[in-house]
């Protein structure tokens, strides 16, 4: 009876609360000209509206707050440390100009660092100049969503990361654009999250990176022009849907790298003008389907240790390698693409070819054993070779075919 008391008056007494918070308001010309002193001031619960103006301050906020910018303010740390830290549960950071963090190689500073919270929203900020922009430690329910990041600090041992989080749980980040940084999203035992539409270029690394983040879906982001594409590392249960990867290139670089990954589904991407669309090594039980490969160099390249893939009904058009292999031994399944290459009929008029598809060149099989060989692409030479490799093959896995190839291709 008493707890059914309490939950009928609880709507009642957070009405109450909401009624009795207090907006404070810090400006040039307002009660407060600086922030920190309103924040501390403040009650659980209250609203700070922050006008225009540059604020030269650093803030801890160690209870439940509410802060707007109005005007887009700047917090300027200055180079001094860390700009803003949020130690509470339930703070709202909305509408700011943060920059110039603390930079070092022995410490990792921060445009917004949050540390053991839940129910944490940064929305709407703009981030320059911080070593990490926004970092999250130890933290659970929160929502990185419309923040605008990048960062002019050149020196790789003191660049840090866009949104960099670690040990969390159900997060969001979401709409974010993000520019110039180490790698643009990293997260590391990171479980049960959302990572979407976000667009990530410019990093002089990953501008996705993830390890031991189990039980999360990446959909609808752009991963572009970055220096070594998406890594997905240690990794298991995993939904990458939606994305695209373009003009990421580079002696090291790819599209997708997927490096000991197990039970996960990568489906209804593109990848386009990469050096490596998708580099496999180590992936078991992936179910790779309706993703686009085009104009790569590589579609994929899948080492000999992955197991048990099904890649089926995706596009492979105008790539220079569809698939290549560092082995002999495939015990993935490859039926029902689509590959430009493939040469056969369809008399029974089912859509599907006749005759197998053998998706692997004698060249990129020489090429996996000693890339120098490059040098003799699209030569005389080279069709010769794998003209002849067609006719009678020698060095090409056979157990690397498509069954049921496609005549005509999907909808991605």
């Amino acid at each position: 009876m008493i707890q059914l008391r309490l939950k009928l008056l609880m709507p009642a007494l957070l009405a109450a609360s909401s009624v009795f918070s207090t907006t404070f308001s810090v400006g040039p010309a307002k009660p407060y000209t600086a922030i920190g002193p309103a924040v501390a001031k403040a009650k659980a619960g209250d609203t700070i509206i922050v006008y225009a103006g540059s604020y030269r301050e650093r803030l801890t906020i160690s209870k439940p707050l509410t802060l707007i910018g109005a005007r887009r303010p700047v917090i300027d740390g200055q180079k001094r440390g860390t700009v803003i830290t949020i130690a509470s549960d339930d703070v709202t950071l909305k509408g700011f100009d943060i920059i110039n963090s603390a930079r070092s190689s022995l410490r990792d500073y921060c445009g917004i660092l949050v540390k053991d919270s839940r129910n944490v929203h940064l929305t709407g900020n703009l981030l320059r100049s911080n070593q990490f922009s926004i970092m999250l430690q130890n933290s659970r329910y929160c929502d990185v969503a419309y923040n605008d990041i990048a960062s002019n600090i050149m020196e790789m041992q003191v660049m840090g990361n866009a949104i960099h989080c670690w040990k969390s749980e159900h997060l969001r980040i979401h709409h974010n654009t993000i520019g110039h940084n180490r790698d643009g999203i990293y997260l590391e035992f990171v479980y049960d999250s959302r990572i979407d539409h976000n667009s990530v270029s410019g990093c002089e690394r990953y501008g996705l990176h993830f390890m031991f983040s189990h039980f999360s879906t990446y959909s609808h982001n752009h991963f572009y022009k970055n220096l070594a594409g998406v890594a997905v590392m240690y990794t298991h249960d995993v939904q990458m849907l939606n994305n695209v990867f373009d003009q990421n290139r580079g002696s090291s670089s790819y599209g997708l790298l997927l490096k000991e990954i197990q039970r996960g589904t990568i489906a209804h991407n593109r990848f386009s003008d990469n050096t490596v669309g998708v580099f496999m090594d180590g992936g078991v039980e992936l179910h790779l389907h309706h993703n686009l490969f085009r104009q790569n160099g590589w579609g994929m390249r899948v080492v000999a240790s992955s197991t048990n893939d099904t890649i089926s009904s995706n596009n492979f058009i105008g790539n220079t390698f569809d698939i290549s292999t560092n082995g002999s031994f495939n015990s993935n399944r490859f039926d029902g693409n689509y590959w430009d290459k493939y040469n056969g009929y369809d008399l029974d008029r089912n859509g599907t070819g006749d005759v197998p598809f053998h998706m692997l060149s004698l060249f990129s099989a020489l090429a996996e054993r000693n890339q120098s060989i490059l040098l003799f692409f699209h030569s005389f030479l080279m069709n010769l070779m794998d003209e002849s490799e067609r006719l009678l093959p020698s060095i090409t896995p056979d157990n690397y075919v498509d069954n049921l190839p496609s005549l005509q291709p999907f909808s991605v």
